[in-house]
């Protein structure tokens, strides 16, 4: 059965995803049937989302955008990454929609992109 992770700002699901998957407060674990769980995100780096998540067993993740290196931190985990989708505003809303199956996946950015995806941010 698919476990999903999701980026997260606060330790809720009724919250939008994080625009920064690396540096992301949180990360949800949800699984169907399962009581949800949060994960303080101590690393604040890619890498160490993607082992925080793969030491969950996580299968899946769903985020809006990824840089070349979490990208294949999670691929290197064995995590399959899937593009938020852009009207479901909550991450519980993402995590149904992952559910139905109306996800897209994500292709893998261009080499050397950093994560951020256009997001404003000045790192």
């Amino acid at each position: 059965m698919p476990r999903l992770g999701l980026p997260l700002a606060l330790d809720r699901l009724d919250a939008p995803l994080s625009a920064h998957f690396g540096g992301c407060e949180w990360l949800g674990v949800v699984e169907p049937g399962q009581p949800h769980r949060f994960l303080r995100n101590e690393g604040l780096n890619g890498r160490w989302v993607a082992q925080a998540l793969a030491a969950a067993g996580v299968t899946d993740v769903v985020a809006g955008h990824l840089g070349a290196g979490a990208f294949r931190h999670l691929a290197d985990a064995g995590i399959r990454c899937w593009a938020a989708a852009p009207a479901a505003a909550t991450a519980a809303a993402q995590a149904e929609a992952f559910q139905a199956g109306a996800l897209a996946p994500m292709p893998p950015p261009a080499p050397g992109e950093h994560g951020h995806g256009g997001c404003g941010c000045r790192h």
